[in-house]
């Protein structure tokens, strides 16, 4: 898990044993880890889910892995089927002891999951980044030793590890896997198609055809977050044949959480609230619904129209300059909800890229630069707003994101 903060030796000293538990924990299925990144994901752990929202967060985990959908047994789409695996297994097994040295860590009431442990502040993050850790670690070995058993030809599995602190992919060993290629291959990434360089060894060069900028670093970043590679990480990738093409797609993304400085397209933003895509929504950059407040912001507006043309840019590593729409004035109901967003528990979220198309023409995803609170504004139809960024933005990013240095 790599050297320990001092809040995460707290957060370790004060629930060690739960974390000795869920690094043990026997595992035939995927159920209990499911159902911990589930409260995760909901922000419930450590705290209390109800069953309604428990199954539908595993459902949000498990629907992006075909391998997941299948070890869970039934149809995702049927809610009761759902719920009773997940009582009559996971919860049964949490809140029993199985697997954790007949310890409960967990109590089942009136339709209730919550944890018995409790954190106290500010250990409760770092008991939540540690947890998450190690419960995706657990998965991702999980998975490995599921897909093992159903290797398809032409799929094979390399570990995200790095050069310089600039991440690369480790080949499996070539005799024992004859399918993987050598030298420059065509490759389709996100629904995107790039060259990849296969050397002996590794997968050091991803770029776009006709480019020579390498976006391996950004395009690993985007899927494990700023320390993608980096000692003490565990980030896998798998290259499988599809109807003739070579895709590539990540083992161990955080599934269903968002994560900072993750690539998302605009399609699966919504997903990420629980909230289902509409073009007439979220084709704007400004989306409030489902209690939180969305930000979709594109740097270079050189092919908007002038009218669009916001003066959305990064002021310093945590402070971002944002541009309401032209018809908002601080008076109205969203200009109140961008000023007093804290006091009315509405948390904004921004999500950036530097252009609308990507280098192969299609439309480019955008980067999670976390969650922003309100600094100051001026201004009206539109109003210029001042956000801080609660996590600034890494330095590997500053240039492509025009980010000015410190």
């Amino acid at each position: 898990m790599g050297d320990l903060s001092s809040v995460q030796a707290a957060a370790l000293a004060e629930s060690g044993d739960f974390l000795d538990a869920l690094e043990t924990t026997e595992m035939t299925r995927s159920y209990k880890i499911l159902v911990l990144l589930a409260m995760l994901n909901a922000d419930r752990f450590p705290g209390e889910i109800s069953i309604q929202d428990l199954s539908g967060a595993v459902r949000r985990v498990a629907e992006r892995s075909a391998t997941l959908k299948t070890d869970l047994s039934v149809d995702l789409s049927d809610e009761a089927a759902l719920r009773r695996l997940l009582e009559t297994n996971p919860i049964q097994a949490w809140v029993g002891g199985k697997g954790t040295g007949q310890v409960p860590y967990f109590r089942y009431e009136n339709g209730n999951l919550s944890t018995i442990m409790r954190s106290s502040e500010p250990n409760r993050q770092a008991l939540q980044q540690l947890t998450r850790e190690l419960a995706e670690w657990r998965l991702a070995e999980y998975l490995r030793r599921a897909d093992s058993s159903a290797d398809a030809e032409g799929r094979f599995e390399c570990k995200v590890s790095h050069s310089d602190g600039r991440p690369i992919l480790f080949l499996p060993d070539r005799a024992a896997n004859s399918t993987i290629p050598e030298g420059w291959v065509n490759v389709k990434i996100d629904g995107e198609r790039y060259e990849a360089n296969f050397v002996k060894i590794a997968v050091n060069v991803i770029r776009s055809s006709g480019s020579d900028t390498n976006q391996l670093p950004e395009l690993m970043r985007g899927w494990f977050g700023a320390d993608a590679g980096l000692p003490g990480t565990d980030h896998r990738v798998v290259f499988e044949t599809h109807k003739g093409e070579l895709v590539l797609t990540p083992v161990s993304r955080r599934d269903g959480a968002l994560q900072l400085w993750r690539r998302y397209s605009r399609e699966e933003i919504p997903k990420l609230f629980g909230l289902t895509y509409s073009a007439a929504v979220w084709q704007q950059g400004f989306v409030l619904q489902g209690g939180q407040m969305v930000l979709l912001v594109t740097l270079d507006k050189g092919q908007h129209a002038e009218k669009f043309k916001y003066r959305d840019q990064f002021l310093a590593p945590d402070r971002f300059q944002w541009q309401s729409q032209n018809r908002t004035t601080q008076a109205s109901k969203h200009g109140q909800t961008i000023r007093g967003h804290q006091q009315l528990g509405v948390p904004v979220h921004l999500f950036v890229r530097s252009k609308t198309r990507g280098a192969n023409g299609t439309a480019a995803p955008f980067l999670y630069a976390g969650q922003v609170e309100f600094v100051s504004w001026q201004g009206e139809r539109p109003i210029t707003v001042q956000w801080r960024l609660t996590t600034p933005v890494p330095t590997e990013l500053m240039q492509a994101l025009n980010v000015p240095q410190p």
